[in-house]
């Protein structure tokens, strides 16, 4: 049986050998990620949080084509970028149990001024779900597992809050009235699927952070002509719908296909803005 896995690996590995682009797309997949900078102009951002930068790294799928030394090159180029914040937005670990290891190894020692934070992917639940948690707090990110926290600045209230992941198993399930907990805080929400938006915006978060989608991995035209559009029409980047905001990360590792082409590997840092102009990109 043809299961949807199979049938994407197949798909995109025809699509990049007949392009002749195999080679290129794996050399792609191995490099250090690139640095996608983002000012999101929210309507609802207090004044007093205007310039927070937040560095978004997703799907590091440590595991065989992300061992500990990519790993400590994305730790430093991220400490670099001075974030007053790092946000992890799932699958830090491919498959293996040994990956939680290799993550841990990898990521020791990361640190940001507003701390550290992440939550679970889909493939942090092909180990165990508390496994991957440990890994976590083994490399300093606190999880957020339906859970959140609050910062405060003069006065004006900030909440990150973390969802678990939609296909999460045993009696484990993303538990959206977490977000209601926060009635007069800026609401960010990290998400992992993308296509868990609207349900997170119905629940009252003004931005939401997510991956998942690699960027489709195959990207021969940008969103359109892409992979990940089996799965969701959130590819790569931002999106709005009303007052609601949605960021997807590219990410920068891989599942089981080792190639990338036309959506490279990479880290995010979104500097939050006031709304004085409107930025849109239509889903």
């Amino acid at each position: 049986m043809l299961t949807r896995r199979r049938f994407i690996k197949t798909a995109t590995m025809t699509a990049a050998g007949s392009l002749g682009l195999t080679g290129y797309g794996f050399a792609s997949a191995l490099d250090l990620p690139g640095v996608r900078r983002h000012i999101l102009r929210l309507p609802a951002l207090p004044a007093e949080w205007i310039g927070l930068r937040i560095l978004q790294i997703s799907d590091v799928h440590a595991g065989p084509y992300m061992g500990a030394e990519r790993m400590a090159g994305i730790k430093d180029l991220a400490s670099r970028l001075s974030p007053d914040m790092i946000v992890f937005t799932g699958d830090q670990m491919d498959r293996r149990e040994s990956d939680a290891e290799l993550f841990a190894e990898g990521f020791a020692g990361i640190s940001a001024p507003m701390g550290v934070w992440g939550i679970l992917g889909n493939h942090d639940h092909f180990i165990d779900p508390k496994k991957s948690e440990w890994a976590l707090r083994a490399a300093g990110v606190e999880p957020l597992v339906n859970d959140g926290v609050t910062f405060d600045r003069g006065g004006a209230r900030l909440a990150l809050i973390g969802l678990e992941d939609l296909n999460a198993g045993g009696g484990r399930a993303p538990d959206f009235s977490v977000i209601a907990r926060y009635p007069t805080s800026y609401r960010i929400c990290l998400s992992h699927q993308p296509q868990s938006w609207h349900r997170v915006a119905a629940a009252g978060a003004h931005l939401t952070l997510s991956g998942h989608t690699h960027g489709g991995q195959i990207a021969l035209t940008g969103r359109y002509l892409n992979v990940a559009r089996f799965s969701t029409r959130y590819i790569a980047g931002p999106y709005r719908r009303e007052e609601a905001f949605l960021y997807v990360s590219r990410g920068v590792g891989v599942g089981a296909v080792p190639v990338r082409v036309g959506a490279p590997p990479e880290i995010d840092l979104l500097t939050l803005h006031s709304a004085t102009a409107s930025l849109k990109a239509v889903a």
